[in-house]
Parts: C-alpha cells; structure tokens; sequence
C-alpha cells in the first residue's frame, strides 16, 4: 500500500475543512476603505469581515522584536483581514479598529484592564466592552490636498501601517537620546552618539513625510500645471523644504491618521468606589499580550 504525502493532500479534499475559522466580525473602517491601493474587499455592506487569531498568531505577538519591527502586525492582518491585499499599507486610522475587531472574534466582547485609582490609589481589574469603543469611531475627513501660498497643491495619505512601525523606531532613537544624555559617559562619547541617534530620528521624520506624499501640483503660466508623484523626488523636496511647509504637511498627514476612537473610559474603584476616567491605550504590544 503505498504511502500518501501529506504535501500530496489538496486542502479542499480535508474533511476537516468546515471547521476551519471563518470571519466572524464585521467592522467599518474610519477610512471608509480609502488608500487601500493594492486592493480591498468589502462585504456588500461595506464592511470588513475579521477571523479569529490562529494558535501561531498568538504565539508571533509573543516576541517583542516581532512586535517593534512590524513583522508580527503583518502576519496577523494577513492572517485574520486576507480581504486586504498588502496589509504594509493599512492606513493608521483603521489600525487600532482592526486589531480591536481581531480581539473581538478572539477572545469576545469584554477586555480586561488594569487601572489605578487616583484617589485611594489601589490596583484594579476591570472589563470594558470593546465594540462600545468601536462604535464611537467617527470616518476621518476626506479633504487630503494641502494648499501652499504659492498656489502648489499637494495630495496625502495617512500614514500606513509601515509607517507606523518606523514611527515607533523614531520614538525608539528618541528614548535613546534621552538616555544618553542621562547615561555615565564622557562628554565626547555622549554628543558623539547623540549625534547619531539625531541623524537617525530625522531621517525617519523626512522618510515619513515623504512616504505618505501622493504627488504634488505647481502650477504654470495659463491654466497648466506639473504634476510630481515620483517618489525621489518628492523625498528630495521634503529634505529641502523649509519647516513652516513641512509642518503643514505632516500635519495634515496626522490629522488624517487619527483613528477618531473615544479611548476615555468611566471606571469604578472596585476599593473606594470612586468613579474616575482613564484613557485606554491600544499599543498592539500591551494591547494582545
């Protein structure tokens, strides 16, 4: 009897295959699916269909390296939202809706948080309902073209998941700033890696600006303009730019990056029962682990 591969076996012919997970949340997404240039699946009502996390995925959001340089995040969304097509490009403002639907059809409605009372200051357990959260989100503005005073006008996106993990590198170079200057070192070897850590931090800032240009429009004689959208280019503009128009830009970037989730929760001190609000943070790395 010959013996058969496991390799040999199509996935269709499992008998084990209609217990599979399945998507078992819809959400809206604040961008109403805007900037999803590779590709976008929604349901007829114009939502995104989640599944639950794997045994693997869990395991990924385990490793704090995974964490910080994005690997994990990418592997989950392609994981449990295989209705978007490069997860890398997942705007910010659907971010923290995802991954709140992702622990929703996980692990269920309720989130346990710890908080401490202001006032008699013990530590406590509490459970929120996460998709009372999800319905304060509000749609983000759909104006994203920035008007110059010299009649340029420039076109962007929010920041993207990818630019959310170099984000978090940019905070990384900044804590390490921080500590440089409170570290035991010379005066030549602190300004010397001070320096450095400055030069990374705003490369980072340049790179994140640039990223999330879609193409900007000069203006010429008559009613013609010239229209810039090569990536280079744009990077090299943003270099050269001077700070009053970057911060116009990144501004606008942000503003179209907020998520418009009402993260204030109302909690009860389960020891003096004084009623206090907190907000809750959705880091992906305390949020799931």
């Amino acid at each position: 009897m010959a013996l058969l591969l496991f390799s040999e076996v199509k996935m269709s012919d499992n008998p084990l295959k209609d217990l599979y997970r399945s998507k078992s949340v819809y959400i809206n997404l604040p961008s109403n699916g805007r900037f999803y240039n590779s590709g976008l699946n929604l349901s007829i009502d114009d939502e995104l269909g989640i599944m639950p996390m794997t045994a693997v995925d869990e395991i990924k959001l385990k490793a704090p390296d995974a964490l910080f340089n994005g690997d994990a995040l990418f592997d989950l969304f392609k994981s449990c939202v295989p209705d978007i097509a490069l997860a890398d490009e997942v705007p910010t403002c659907d971010v923290d809706m995802i991954l709140m639907g992702i622990k929703v059809a996980t692990h269920g409605e309720m989130l346990e948080v710890s908080s401490t009372c202001p006032k008699c200051e013990k530590d406590g357990e509490y459970e929120i309902s996460l998709p009372s959260l999800m319905a304060s989100a509000k749609p983000i503005e759909k104006e994203n073209l920035i008007e110059l005073e010299n009649g340029v006008k420039v076109f962007v996106r929010p920041f993207s998941l990818r630019s959310q993990v170099k984000g978090n590198v940019q905070r990384f170079h900044q804590m390490r700033m921080q500590m440089i200057l409170n570290d035991d070192l010379t005066d030549g070897d602190k300004a010397k890696m001070f320096d450095e850590a400055l030069l990374q931090a705003s490369a980072v800032s340049v790179q994140l600006c640039a990223d999330n240009i879609i193409s900007v429009e000069i203006p010429q004689d008559g009613d013609e303009t010239v229209k810039v959208d090569s990536v280079e280019h744009i990077y090299e503009w943003v270099e050269n730019m001077d700070s009053k128009t970057y911060e116009k830009v990144i501004s606008r970037i942000r503003k179209l990056s907020d998520p418009r989730i009402d993260t204030d929760i109302n909690l009860t001190c389960t020891e003096c029962e004084h009623e206090y609000k907190t907000k809750l943070e959705l880091d992906p790395i305390n949020f799931f682990t």
